[in-house]
């Protein structure tokens, strides 16, 4: 079977799994989406350019929540981060034998991390968003947050809380940087290291935090 072949079918296997719940698979696009009136909720599938057919056929996949007005992921995370498969960094889907198994591990991982997510943010978002304050989108991997969503869907003072708790969970070379930007930029004065200049070109926490002029203790 060739290696395209391959990946479509393990892609419609699991996007099958999902279709009574909402989900809609998009063949070309090799994702299923999910969508409430704020948000667009997203499972990417990925295989690989250097595929060898009926010999290694990779598999992988993303989830993220995107806003509708934009196009900024305010989370997202993939399976390599997850360590899933158990240390590898993908499926191999080359023979159908091994189908099962990738489906099998692959739904796992989303019904026990992205769909619950899914679930809480389509029907209970405001209670959704302060438990994402106190303890992030996916704790298993530190404090995932984004202060953005906060601010749109909360309030600034959840919003300032969750910059203090976002600025505490940075490693102390990040804060460092954090740190001279972030006073340089507030400021009035530009930024002062490459750090500072990248995170207010792209959509980052620093932006949105600089942008909102929400106070960081330091």
């Amino acid at each position: 079977m060739k290696a395209n072949e391959a990946f479509e079918s393990v892609c419609g296997l699991i996007s099958e799994k999902y279709k009574v719940c909402g989900w809609k698979y998009s063949k070309s696009g090799h994702s299923m989406t999910k969508k409430d009136k704020n948000f667009m909720y997203k499972v990417f599938f990925y295989t690989s350019w250097n595929n060898i057919s009926n010999k290694n056929v990779a598999f992988y996949g993303e989830c993220a929540i995107i806003p509708l007005k934009s196009k900024d992921k305010i989370f997202h995370i993939n399976t390599r981060k997850c360590n899933v498969p158990s240390g590898q960094l993908y499926w191999n889907i080359a023979s159908e034998k091994d189908w099962d198994r990738t489906v099998k591990e692959f739904t796992n991982w989303l019904d026990s991390l992205f769909i619950p997510i899914v679930e809480r943010c389509m029907n209970d978002l405001d209670n959704f968003v302060k438990e994402v304050v106190l303890r992030g989108f996916y704790p298993q991997r530190g404090y995932v947050v984004d202060i953005s969503f906060i601010l749109t869907h909360g309030s600034r003072e959840l919003a300032e809380e969750a910059t203090k708790r976002y600025y505490a969970s940075l490693e102390e070379p990040v804060k460092k940087e954090f740190k001279e930007n972030y006073e340089s930029i507030i400021g009035g004065n530009e930024a002062v290291s490459a750090y500072g200049n990248n995170m207010m070109r792209n959509y980052s926490q620093f932006r949105t935090i600089i942008e909102n002029k929400i106070i960081v203790t330091l």
